[in-house]
């Protein structure tokens, strides 16, 4: 293998090395950009789930249904604003990244693994508060 070879082997792992690396950082912005759709359906979702305990607090036969079933979505609505505010001040951070030493950068990457928790027990309790929902309405 003679110099020039090398030397075109040596570019061309570097390019694929690039083309890695850019691909990873889309994969990251996607992968937020996701949890924030999913994030966005579950505040919709979790008002449709506050109408409707308004609604079925109002029309139970004999008012069976207790007023403070209210708190339950309530509740999940605060799981998921709180799930926001980390998701806000992860960006926040990561906009100030050039300022930050290396044990703020370390305690930020467990940050993120927590989020990444946070939203998916939000996923989780808002399917427990629509089961718990749909069984409060079949036995009103």
């Amino acid at each position: 293998m003679t110099n020039e070879e090398f030397e075109e082997i040596q570019k061309e792992q570097i390019r694929i090395d690039n083309s890695f690396k850019k691909t990873e950082e889309e994969g990251i912005k996607n992968l937020l950009k996701y949890f924030d759709r999913i994030h966005d359906k579950l505040f919709s979702f979790n008002n449709i789930l506050i109408a409707g305990y308004f609604a079925l607090i109002k029309i139970a036969p004999d008012h069976r249904i207790s007023a403070y079933r209210i708190l339950i979505p309530l509740a999940n609505l605060l799981i998921l604003l709180y799930i926001e505010w980390k998701m806000m001040e992860k960006s926040r951070f990561e906009a100030d990244i050039m300022n930050k030493n290396s044990g703020d950068i370390a305690k930020h990457g467990k940050g993120i693994r927590n989020t990444n928790l946070y939203s998916f027990s939000a996923i989780l309790s808002t399917l427990v508060v629509t089961a718990y929902f749909v069984w409060d309405l079949t036995h009103s």
